[in-house]
């Protein structure tokens, strides 16, 4: 299934969320403690760096689209972390990481179709808040600098951006094998500062809609024409948990890895950009998890701070990847408390979800239900 905006790839899916199993979490071999409490006067810091894979063979980088994103991959990826002093509301540029308090457990983020790791950062900011570091890249084609810089696009100009979300896949490998250097003190990697504060070993993948895909195709997906599933197997640790918002699968067969990490799925019942039944078949295909249905919400409003389920969302994936680091995630056991009969179900892995079907959207629905809604906390282009 795909939730690919403008309809490139077309699988179908079915209505239940099929049966689930409980995951058990990888064990890293990393000893390094690790701390979700950052010290004293906490805000959030932000430090972009620059990462090209010169390996043009890396994961078997193409692209279709006429002048596409092939190797090398340049990622401008964006560090969100705990500092010492500064505001909790907003991330501010360059300020002094929180290193007593570290280190810190990881989130590596894959942002959505011309958006930008800022245009969620009420998500990001609660994640720093409660003792993450989020590693952010802005994917290639896909992001709203590179999507703005096309002017007045055309529908085809669009598809041919999208279409670079078979690369993406790779470059969460490649950020991961990054971020990873640098927590260990690799100054190479123009990230060695993250050692101290970053804990080797302790990550976990979350993205939202096209980002999310890209995350579930590394973690799950067996395409055999692509190198998905060595290059989540060549990953020197693997992710504690994986975090997907609104995301379905690509196209081929899915399956969960080998000692998969526990997972979280957010959806939308009325989403028509990535349709319920789109949701339910990567659910089932993963080999399930917990999952957060939310009743009436927007395919953006959760994510980007809007809306009566955002703080849902924000305090679910917080506990879902507290919980998941610990390696008890029970977030389900306690469902009551951080859910609203009207706003949301959560479903734990003793109970298959259920997610009803929606209709085919016409183009014309599909583009407007994949719009980023006014009044998100920054606009996506520019």
């Amino acid at each position: 299934s795909s939730d690919l905006i403008f309809g490139l790839v077309s699988l179908a899916g079915n209505g239940s969320g099929g049966p689930s199993r409980t995951t058990t979490t990888h064990n890293s071999t990393s000893s390094t403690s690790t701390s979700l409490t950052p010290s004293g006067k906490v805000g959030i810091g932000i430090r972009t760096v620059i990462w090209t894979d010169t390996n043009p063979h890396a994961g078997g980088v193409f692209n279709p689209a006429p002048g596409g994103s092939a190797g090398p991959r340049r990622l401008v990826t964006e560090i969100w972390y705990p500092s010492a002093g500064g505001s909790k509301g907003a991330p501010t540029a360059g300020a002094k990481p929180d290193y007593g308090a570290g280190p810190f457990p990881i989130v590596v983020f894959a942002h959505g179709f011309d958006t930008l790791p800022a245009t969620y950062a009420p998500l990001l900011g609660s994640w720093v808040n409660a003792g993450f570091i989020v590693v952010a890249p802005l994917l290639p084609d896909e992001n709203a600098n590179e999507i703005s810089s096309l002017g007045n696009a055309t529908i085809t100009q669009l598809q041919e951006a999208e279409s670079d979300i078979v690369n993406e896949p790779y470059d969460i490998a490649y950020v991961v094998s990054q971020v990873e250097s640098g927590a260990a003190g690799a100054a190479s990697t123009r990230a060695g500062w993250l050692k101290g504060l970053a804990a080797p070993g302790k990550y976990a993948l979350a993205g939202h809609s096209d980002g999310a895909q890209a995350v579930a195709a590394l973690v799950y997906s067996q395409v055999a024409t692509q190198a998905y599933a060595s290059s989540y197997a060549a990953l020197a640790t693997r992710p504690f948990a994986v975090v997907i918002l609104s995301g379905s699968e690509l196209s081929g067969t899915y399956a969960p890895p080998a000692s998969p990490p526990q997972m979280l799925l957010v959806q939308s019942a009325v989403d028509q950009c990535n349709l319920p039944q789109n949701a339910a078949l990567l659910f089932h295909d993963s080999g399930g998890g917990f999952l957060l249905k939310l009743l009436g919400a927007h395919h953006f409003a959760p994510y980007v701070g809007l809306g009566p389920a955002a703080p849902l969302v924000e305090s679910v994936t917080t506990a879902f990847l507290k919980e998941a680091l610990a390696g008890t995630p029970t977030v389900a056991e306690r469902a009551g408390s951080i859910s609203s009969p009207k706003i949301a179900v959560l479903y734990g892995p003793s109970k298959a979800p259920v997610l009803t079907p929606l209709p085919t959207p016409t183009p014309t629905e599909r583009i407007a239900a994949c719009a980023i809604p006014s009044g998100s906390p920054q606009a996506p282009k520019g």
